[in-house]
């Protein structure tokens, strides 16, 4: 007896609904495709529990008649692919057939249509038919999914939570707002909105309405071409930067893709001006010739494959770097009155230039831990609280003899400390040693917390992408762990009601954001990985860049406080922070000793 059989269509379905529908985002993503496939100039999204309990999403596209919504939840069955040429040339977000009847296959869904005068409803549950009739007349489609895997438990046992869910929802509908801006999209979690879009075509004003208007300021445009490939869209100022990748938005044709390829491109494009592990805000929409790409390279489709792609590469290269130069290094002649300049105890500081000079001296203000000081350092009260800062230090670190003394005579290019003792001259990275100081310091702070925290006079608010928002939300157990108290105020801010007093000052709020980014970044947590990795990224944010000058004073100050560094050798990412050239290196460098 034959062993090999057809298995039947329900079956196959709920097979295939593994690929399909993963999660409530699966859902939401193969419907919102249809809609837009579907010429609609609207899309709603309502979600009751972050679509774990219902999904629904209304169109104003061109409908359906009776027919083709009953033949809509058949396997393969699609309006979009006709001849074997079709799937060389897709314009469509959607082809296969088999989103639908993978839906339907493991969840409830009534399906409200209409095309001319005569609308039509579908309800099938389990991948059967449960009715099939005429509905009111309302042009474009309405379609809700409720129930969901519940006949697959085993899946359903596996969703995530419900901030999760939402999360990855938001995500996605932003990304399909960014690539259509000629489309109102409306998204709603029980009946609370969290995203409304003008649909008017303007791109940056949907930039705006996810990251908010401080983020939309700082983009730069994007507008160019070659024979093959149209590429417009926004990218951030170096400034405007993030902890994940995620945020780069890559959109071929109208579909989202992912690319690592072009995303380090783009991230590659900002490596003069920016830290490696840090990721721009960049939304990029590529028009080609669909001839020229395939897009069927994926279950998910969100893989594509280019031709000429060194070509597009170049494109997108060269677009950020002139974007990025034409902002940065054009200067500005402005004239302005000579302003009357700051005297502090017969010191000058000059915030413009970062250097600091005294009138008979080369050397003057202890600037070691004087971090990314803010320009509108404006009055005495505050650089007395910046000296005062100077001695502050976790005094708990153990005092160790690693390093020699070390007397330092000047800096090269404002980076390096040149230092020289009896057994020859030392280099010191500048940036690096205060960066292992910082870490050892912010290390200590987190694995020991105190109850010691301040209030803002001055409130601090944090606006975020709403998917960051509710991670936050979800995560703010991390948050009480390290004394920060937080409260929502409005629909995607928080309030910072009270942090550390060990929080450096002027740097509070980039402070909280950096701590907001590990937090939502980091999905595998583990508490000690997280303080490690939180003390590395502040440390690095904390820290005295290179190209600053800084006076003897400060770098004596530097070099003591490394000397009680546990490791004093190495920053938190491995590289060194000191070079030795010992006498009889530099004696027979210069042919001196042979």
């Amino acid at each position: 007896m034959s062993r090999i059989k057809v298995m039947n269509e329900q079956l196959a379905n709920k097979i295939a609904a593994g690929e399909v529908v993963e999660k409530c985002v699966s859902i939401v993503k193969e419907l919102v495709e249809n809609s837009v496939d579907a010429k609609s100039s609207e899309i709603i999204i309502e979600l009751k529990e972050a679509g774990l309990r219902e999904i629904k999403v209304i169109d104003n596209g061109i409908g359906m008649d009776k027919e083709d919504a009953k033949n809509a939840f058949l396997s393969h069955a699609t309006s979009k692919l006709y001849t074997d040429d079709d799937l060389f040339s897709i314009t469509t977000l959607g082809f296969r057939g088999e989103a639908l009847p993978s839906i339907a296959s493991v969840s409830e869904v009534i399906l409200q249509t209409c095309q001319d005068e005569v609308g039509s409803l579908v309800h099938i549950k389990g991948g059967n038919y449960l009715d099939i009739s005429s509905a009111p007349a309302r042009i474009g489609t309405s379609i809700t999914v409720s129930n969901l895997f519940y006949n697959t438990p085993a899946r359903l046992k596996h969703l995530s939570s419900v901030n999760s869910e939402l999360s990855n929802i938001i995500e996605y509908v932003n990304k399909m707002a960014l690539s259509h801006a000629d489309i109102r999209f409306v998204l709603k979690n029980d009946d609370r909105e969290l995203l409304n879009t003008t649909g008017d075509g303007n791109l940056l004003k949907v930039i705006r309405s996810i990251y908010g208007s401080d983020i939309a300021k700082k983009m730069l445009k994007i507008d160019t071409s070659n024979l093959d490939y149209k590429i417009y869209g926004f990218t951030s100022l170096p400034e405007v930067n993030r902890a994940s990748r995620n945020h780069i938005s890559i959109i071929v044709n109208g579909r989202v893709v992912r690319s690592a390829s072009l995303t380090k491109v783009i991230n590659d494009a900002y490596s003069s001006y920016k830290e490696d592990s840090r990721y721009p805000i960049s939304v990029l929409l590529i028009e080609v010739d669909p001839n020229l790409i395939d897009v069927n390279v994926h279950p998910a489709k969100l893989e594509i494959k280019f031709s000429n792609f060194e070509d597009l590469k170049k494109l997108v290269e060269d677009a950020i770097v002139d974007a990025i130069n034409d902002k940065l290094l054009i200067p500005k002649i402005e004239i302005k009155p000579r302003e009357e300049q700051i005297n502090y105890k017969n010191l000058e500081l000059n915030l413009d230039r970062n250097i600091v000079n005294e009138e008979n001296s080369d050397y003057a203000l202890n600037l070691s831990n004087i971090i990314n000081m803010k320009e509108d350092v404006s009055n005495i009260e505050e650089i007395e609280q910046i000296i005062e800062d100077e001695s502050e230090y976790v005094e708990t670190i153990t005092t160790n003899n690693k390093l020699p003394e070390l007397y330092p005579i000047g800096s090269v290019l404002g980076t390096y400390i040149v230092c020289q003792n009896e057994l020859g001259i030392y280099l010191i990275d500048q940036h690096a040693a205060q960066e292992r100081i910082n870490y050892e310091k912010f290390s200590y702070e987190l694995s020991h917390p105190s109850n010691n925290v301040i209030k803002p006079l001055i409130p601090i608010i944090i606006e975020l992408p709403m998917n960051e928002f509710l991670l936050i939300k979800e995560k703010k157990d991390i948050l009480d762990e390290l004394n920060i108290e937080i409260e929502e105020f409005g629909l995607s801010s928080y309030r910072v009601i009270s942090h550390p007093t060990w929080f450096t000052k002027n740097l509070e709020e980039k402070i909280v954001r950096n701590i907001f980014e590990v937090i939502c970044h980091n999905s595998n947590f583990s508490l000690a990985k997280f303080r490690d990795h939180l003390s590395a990224t502040l440390a690095c944010k904390a820290s005295v860049k290179g190209n600053t000058n800084i006076t003897i004073e400060a770098m004596e100050s530097l070099i003591d406080d490394l000397r009680k560094c546990n490791n004093p050798f190495n920053c938190p990412h491995g590289r060194p922070t000191i070079i030795h050239f010992s006498i009889y290196e530099l004696e027979k460098m210069f042919k001196r000793s042979m």
